[in-house]
């Protein structure tokens, strides 16, 4: 029974730092956008940003922001599927200013993560611009929402799945 609840034990460990890793790398994105500018999002699947509209309710796959040191900043999903593998990962690259080692994976695909969804929406952001008809008087605070699902896979025990929501909104007025 001992080597039993000592295994159970590291099992739960490791899933709850799995999970840390995970909540983390949301808490790190979210830090750094929160005191951001000029948000916007992709929705065509890929890294193309539009150039007039940046709001996008029905959520994107990328992410992109001005950080308070002026440094244009992506998060981007990726899904990848090699010899019948879907392999994930959440990448951040950094675009002003950098020529090579740019990109910089947060959650790998190797790890014991497997995302099989994430969405980013940008909300209120058109704002900034002082244009949009939800913008009252220039007061609304552009904001970002990120979601994430998938799965955790510990060795011996059952995959748990999780799912994680979270709201960034600006810090910064213009």
């Amino acid at each position: 029974s001992l080597i039993s609840i000592i295994d159970a034990n590291k099992k739960a460990q490791a899933i709850k730092t799995t999970t840390d890793n995970v909540t983390f790398a949301i808490e790190n994105i979210s830090k750094d956008m929160r005191i951001g500018t000029n948000y916007q999002c992709s929705t065509d699947g890929g890294i193309t940003f539009p150039n007039t509209k940046k709001d996008c309710p029905e959520g994107g796959t990328a992410v992109k922001y001005t950080n308070n040191s002026g440094v244009d900043i992506m998060y981007r999903f990726n899904s990848i599927v090699q010899n019948g593998i879907t392999q994930t990962t959440l990448v951040k690259t950094t675009i002003t200013g950098c020529t090579t080692g740019c990109d910089e994976e947060l959650i790998s695909a190797d790890s014991n993560v497997k995302i099989s969804n994430m969405q980013f929406y940008v909300l209120g952001s058109d704002c900034e611009l002082g244009v949009g008809s939800s913008c009252s008087q220039g007061r609304t605070q552009p904001r970002v929402v990120i979601t994430a699902s998938g799965l955790i896979v510990a060795k011996g025990s059952a995959n748990t799945e999780f799912d994680l929501q979270t709201n960034i909104s600006q810090r910064v007025r213009r």
